[in-house]
């Protein structure tokens, strides 16, 4: 726990003590996908300062939020990831998205595409019960994540190894406006900010299945 405590009973007030430091949250949000290594979380949070950042992954470690893990092979790597404990947060995330988002344009600061990930649990409008489930491969840069579809949700994994319906590869920026603006799939392609495979209708279906105003 930080140093600095509420000492209020409040269990808001005890997760605060928890996870209410700058920066907290934003390593649980950027950990909900999967572990990460040190170098990952800077890259994702370039705001941060390397000693902030360490600073609160070990108070996140003793409070048995996150975990150190060794990943590979074929390269291994000391990485962090969150315990059952920290996993429990990722509803709280998608509210406290959910709620931000009301309060400002979706236009301003850039975003990880961890959380762009999140964000499409907040806008996910589900289709009618008797949809198909619609997979579609988002890849960014060095990372892809296999987005799932269905009436009862959606669900988001790292990876990329999955069978899906479409692959569409391009920046944040983009992914935000092919579903945020008016903005086509086809006219992604066309204009080379979105490199699409497979079924372009189907990944055009899928951008539509989000509602900013939700």
């Amino acid at each position: 726990m930080s140093q600095r405590t509420y000492g209020d009973g409040c269990g808001a007030a005890l997760a605060l003590d928890v996870v209410g430091e700058r920066w907290a949250l934003h390593i649980v949000r950027e950990l909900v996908f999967g572990p990460k290594r040190f170098r990952d979380l800077r890259n994702a949070l370039p705001n941060a300062s390397q000693n902030v950042l360490s600073q609160r992954l070990r108070e996140l470690e003793n409070e048995g939020v996150v975990r150190r893990v060794e990943l590979g092979p074929p390269v291994s790597a000391r990485a962090y990831e969150l315990t059952d404990s920290g996993r429990e947060l990722e509803p709280v995330l998608v509210e406290l998205a959910r709620w931000g988002a009301r309060r400002a344009t979706l236009g301003g600061a850039e975003m990880s595409t961890d959380a762009f990930m999140l964000l499409l649990k907040v806008f996910y409008r589900p289709p009618a019960p008797d949809t198909p489930a619609l997979a579609v491969r988002l890849a960014v840069g060095v990372d892809a994540f296999d987005v799932t579809a269905t009436p009862s949700g959606v669900s988001v994994v790292r990876g990329g190894h999955s069978e899906v319906h479409a692959t569409v590869r391009a920046d944040v920026r983009t992914l935000r406006a092919l579903i945020f603006t008016r903005l086509t799939v086809a006219e992604g392609a066309e204009t080379g900010d979105a490199l699409v495979t497979g079924d372009a209708d189907a990944a055009q279906r899928f951008f539509r299945l989000f509602d900013k105003g939700r």
